[in-house]
């Protein structure tokens, strides 16, 4: 699977990627640090609103599942007492879903991703750098890492796990969601695939931060 990634793309935001993971494409936007309606108002940490927007038609309880995914996922990694009584918000457009509406492992594993580049283009401090795998085991048994579209309907439980990313190189699960019919010994080579398909994620996202710190800093003679 292909995956091409892209920051600063958006200007009326204070960081935004794009991630084309394969028949997945996204947006991530991030506003903030903001400020906050009274209801949303945390006296000693950052409020953070989480919204997705679906490919077609209005979201739905789909993308407000997802939506409480990436909360759950990003509340660990937010330095939130950095930013006492101000609001993050973090939204992602789905341009092309690339899977059946009754799955959403693509989808959430390109938010995750997306919204990690955004927060970097957006200067939030996190605690940890971290990418996320979607991958879906077939009725053979066999795992398959980013699968497609046709792949996914013909399996029988699709994942996503998302790694901690500390010295370069994958360390704690941050999270892990898994839907359909599988066994303790699969969910344990999930992971471990997981874990070496992230450290590779992370490794493309390190050259796309790359260029993203030589075009800001830039010095004209």
């Amino acid at each position: 699977m292909t995956l091409e990634s892209e920051t600063t793309i958006l200007n009326r935001v204070d960081g935004s990627a794009s991630l084309d993971a394969g028949e997945t494409k996204v947006i991530s936007s991030v506003s903030g640090p903001i400020e906050p309606k009274a209801r949303q108002e945390l006296p000693t940490t950052s409020a953070l609103e989480v919204i997705i927007r679906a490919d077609i038609g209005v979201s739905n309880t789909r993308e407000k599942l997802l939506e409480d995914k990436l909360r759950a996922i990003l509340s660990q990694v937010i330095i939130g007492h950095l930013f006492p009584r101000q609001l993050i918000q973090i939204t992602s457009q789905v341009l092309e879903s690339g899977e059946d509406r009754e799955y959403t492992s693509k989808e959430l594993s390109a938010i995750v991703n997306s919204s990690y580049l955004a927060l970097i283009d957006a200067n939030i401090g996190l605690s940890v750098s971290f990418a996320a795998q979607d991958i879906a085991i077939t009725e053979s048994g066999e795992l398959i890492a980013g699968p497609t579209k046709e792949q996914l309907r013909s399996s029988k439980s699709s994942h996503v796990v998302v790694y901690a990313i500390e010295n370069g190189e994958p360390s704690n699960i941050l999270f892990s969601d898994s839907i359909g019919t599988f066994t303790e010994d699969e969910v344990y080579r999930v992971l471990a695939i997981a874990k070496q398909h992230t450290g590779k994620v992370h490794q493309k996202f390190r050259k796309t931060l790359q260029e993203k710190v030589e075009k800001d800093f830039v010095w004209s003679v």
